[in-house]
């Protein structure tokens, strides 16, 4: 495994004004290179009776590609309130060699149903701005997010291409706060939020290295969204102890969630299971929590949690 990186970091204050700039570039490449050899005895039940023998090798070597972009803006109007605005390019470049051997003849044999070869690149654009204020003893941050993103995956030999291409999405957030007294506050809090699917979820290689646990990724995968509101109540006592109670719910579209189908195996035909990924309609989780934290001595803090 081979990495190398480099990032250069600007930044700027305006004194008088209070106002700050920065923008980061981050550039990481890697390289990787592995050999598998798995042999499975199989028996026959009860006595255990040898059946016989499955043995495999694996060869794989890849590399990786990122880079991001970013920068960030903030200005204060006075001591109460500020605007921030910020954008972020994120590019990811990978690619993945998998060469299966199989010993049915007693030597490794190069299997070209169960190889794969596989490329893909990855890219997200997003721009973001927040207003936060205090009146008095509430206080509060509007922000909005813009985001647009595009997939897209190559098995060169067996040419096949998947594009997935997102449109621009707007992930608003309110966070408010009330002061109730100076030992306790009342917050509610409201954010969309995307999580996409990781280059496991969606690599479209077939793992036949565990005979029971058969695993491939699927490319076709969608990212999901999740609406989450959370209302919350803390108090502080004097000996500074405290205490938080939250009441929440979060609704995901789009639950990337395992799945298994049943299908013939490449090399002997036979019906097995494949664990794999899917997007299910929807979730919801809804709960509330209780958090106290406690001072028993000088030396011991004890954190009790229900959920």
């Amino acid at each position: 495994f081979n990495n190398s990186g480099a990032s250069l970091s600007f930044k700027h204050n305006f004194p008088k004004q209070g106002e700050e700039f920065t923008a980061d570039v981050n550039y990481n490449r890697s390289k990787n290179r592995n050999q598998n050899v798995i042999s499975t005895d199989y028996f026959s039940l009860p006595g255990y009776t040898f059946i016989n023998n499955f043995k495999q090798q694996q060869n794989g070597n890849g590399s990786n590609e990122n880079i991001v972009v970013q920068a960030d803006y903030t200005k204060p109007i006075n001591d109460k309130s500020k605007v921030e605005l910020g954008a972020r390019i994120a590019v990811r470049k990978s690619e993945t060699i998998n060469d299966f051997f199989s010993f049915a003849t007693g030597s490794p044999v190069y299997d070209p149903l169960l190889s794969i070869n596989y490329n893909n690149t990855d890219n997200v654009y997003a721009a973001y701005s927040t207003f936060s204020n205090k009146i008095k003893n509430f206080g509060y941050q509007l922000g909005l997010r813009v985001e647009s993103s595009n997939y897209q995956g190559n098995l060169p030999d067996k040419n096949q291409v998947f594009n997935i291409k997102f449109p621009v999405s707007l992930f608003p957030s309110v966070f408010l706060n009330q002061k109730l007294d100076e030992t306790q506050d009342l917050q509610l809090n409201y954010s969309r939020r995307i999580n996409r699917p990781n280059f496991f979820q969606l690599f479209p290689f077939t793992d036949y290295s565990d005979s029971l646990n058969i695993s491939r990724g699927n490319p076709n995968l969608s990212p999901e969204f999740t609406n989450s509101l959370e209302l919350s109540y803390q108090k502080t006592f004097k000996n500074r102890d405290n205490f938080i109670a939250s009441v929440y719910y979060k609704n995901t579209n789009d639950l990337i969630t395992r799945y298994q189908v049943k299908e013939a195996n490449a090399s002997n035909g036979k019906d097995v299971l494949v664990n794999t990924y899917i997007n299910a309609t929807a979730s919801y989780v809804t709960g509330l929590e209780l958090v106290s934290k406690n001072k028993i001595t000088k030396w011991w803090d004890l954190t009790s949690n229900a959920n």
